[in-house]
């Protein structure tokens, strides 16, 4: 097994010193011309799907404008426990300081608010 690696070791040494003929040239040429023509539709790729990410928005939230937020009146010294989003619908789950809960509904779309339901005492 050791002499027949030995032997095409040999071989592939000779086959490396001889000189290329020409479709041999060529063949290389066209293979070294297709590397390029592949790193540069990666890279043309990958600059597409970045400027893709940033034109989609990946920049994080963004706050509604001043004008456009919507107002909604929280019974005084209630704590917002837990918020959660469902489509259109903003559910907001309030600490009440007399020691009760109440959930507030609100259309996030139009702003205003759908039901309260009071918890608790």
């Amino acid at each position: 097994m050791g002499q027949n690696a030995i032997g095409r070791a040999e071989e592939a040494a000779e086959a490396a010193a001889r000189p290329l003929s020409e479709a041999e040239q060529r063949q290389i040429r066209v293979l070294k011309a297709v590397v390029i023509g592949l790193g540069v539709l990666i890279v043309v790729g990958l600059i597409a799907l970045l400027t893709a990410v940033v034109l989609r928005g990946g920049g994080g939230s963004r706050a509604l404008p001043a004008e456009k937020a919507m107002h909604v009146p929280l019974p005084k010294g209630a704590v917002v426990e837990e918020m959660q989003i469902s489509g259109n619908t903003l559910a907001l789950r309030l600490k009440l300081p007399q020691g009760g809960r109440e959930v507030i509904v609100i259309d996030a779309k139009r702003g205003h608010v759908i039901r309260r339901v009071r918890l608790g005492p």
